[in-house]
């Protein structure tokens, strides 16, 4: 196959009318994809937005008990850990999801290679 070859089409029997509805059609699905694009971006700022804002009011909750949240990235499972700190002894006072389900399901990833069998 030959690539690089763009078809021209005979637009000589063709009413002007139907030339620029055809353009007009093109140049209106360009825009409707860039809105799109637009729109999508928009979401996510919106979602980032109403994230930090809650995050916000979770920590001016905690700190009224003397508490701390910390949010970490367990990067190796893909997972978000949730930390309730004392702020003053900087003591984990509870851990969502708690360490135990943690290690189980780094153990259970290293183990799963074991529990298929490929025979067949």
């Amino acid at each position: 196959m030959i690539s690089g070859i763009v078809r021209q089409e005979n637009l000589e029997n063709v009413p002007v009318a139907e030339i620029k509805n055809r353009k007009f059609l093109e140049a209106q699905k360009a825009e409707d994809k860039q809105q799109k694009a637009s729109d999508a971006q928009d979401f996510t700022e919106d979602e980032h937005i109403e994230t930090k804002d809650a995050m916000g009011r979770i920590e001016q909750a905690a700190i009224l008990f003397n508490r701390k949240i910390r949010l970490e990235l367990e990067e190796e499972l893909d997972i978000m850990i949730v930390k309730v700190i004392d702020s003053e002894t900087e003591e984990v006072i509870r851990q969502i999801p708690p360490e135990e389900l943690v290690e189980l399901s780094r153990n259970a990833k290293d183990l799963k290679g074991l529990l298929i069998n490929k025979e067949g």
